[in-house]
């Protein structure tokens, strides 16, 4: 039987996963502009773009790995209290 405790430390872990997912997709953009850059075929435009991505990508991975974090947190404090 699943427990709030425990559903709520499987969220934590899917949203552990996703803030490992936007780091990498911040370090597949950060490749591709290095690269584009390396070959001169990222016009300024682009490279504006890419780098606004890549920090957004890099602050939603820490937003939501702290998310993860609190509902650990949340979690433990639960289960102390069954």
């Amino acid at each position: 039987m699943s427990t709030v405790p425990e559903a709520v430390a499987g969220r934590a872990e899917v949203l552990r996963d996703d803030a490992r997912v936007l780091a990498e997709c911040a370090e597949r953009l950060r490749d591709i502009g290095d690269r584009m850059r390396a070959e001169g075929a990222a016009p300024e435009w682009l490279r504006d773009t890419l780098d606004s991505h890549i920090r957004a990508c890099l602050t939603a991975s820490g937003d939501v790995a702290e998310a993860a974090s609190r509902l650990e947190s949340y979690a433990a404090r639960s289960r102390e209290h069954l």
